[in-house]
């Protein structure tokens, strides 16, 4: 550090210790930082998650969408659940969620709409099943909603189009509603894109 009598520099260019503000900084948290509460990905549900979630779910008639009408997450639009025993917990979105009830969730699985609904639970081949990465991506490519995967922007309309859907279905189904929060305006049989 320069000295304040030397010549090249001004007064200006020499850190003058101000008091009070010799505290020493803290460190930098490790690469591993703890969480505030411990978790697990293999918590199993209890009866109370199972409970709550079957509370909120919200069944279209027939072979219709099951919605969860719970919390959105707003980095992707899909549902989020989460639920503790014994001092420990555990979060999961509200398909995956559903396929783990169904005893269809392992690791390597990844829940696809089928439907393309991103608040259906329901565990079905026309609506959400176990599948792959690369499986649910060729999917999404015929179905031409690669773009939400892809596109910032996307991810902000779909965030929205969910809060919409669920508060337009918070009361119990309404194809109406429905139809107007979910901007559909084929027919009420047709599954929408996002």
């Amino acid at each position: 550090m320069p000295s304040h009598t030397d010549p090249r520099t001004s007064p200006a260019d020499v850190d003058i210790p101000l008091p009070g503000l010799d505290l020493i900084p803290a460190p930098a948290p490790s690469a591993a930082v703890r969480r505030s509460r411990p978790y697990s990905s293999t918590l199993p549900p209890t009866q109370a998650a199972i409970d709550a979630f079957w509370s909120r779910v919200v069944k279209a008639p027939g072979d219709g969408c099951w919605f969860l009408i719970s919390a959105i997450s707003g980095v992707d639009g899909y549902t989020r659940l989460t639920w503790r025993s014994g001092g420990v917990s555990r979060t999961e979105s509200g398909h995956r969620f559903a396929l783990l009830l169904a005893d269809q969730l392992s690791d390597d699985v990844v829940a696809e709409h089928r439907c393309n609904e991103p608040l259906c639970v329901r565990v079905d081949p026309g609506h959400v099943v176990a599948s792959t990465q690369s499986a649910n991506l060729r999917y999404a490519v015929a179905c031409g909603r690669t773009g939400a995967i892809r596109n910032p922007d996307q991810h902000t309309n779909r965030h929205a189009r969910s809060l919409a859907v669920r508060d337009a279905l918070a009361s119990g189904w309404d194809a109406r509603a429905y139809a107007r929060a979910s901007a559909n305006a084929a027919p009420l049989d047709t599954p929408s894109l996002f």
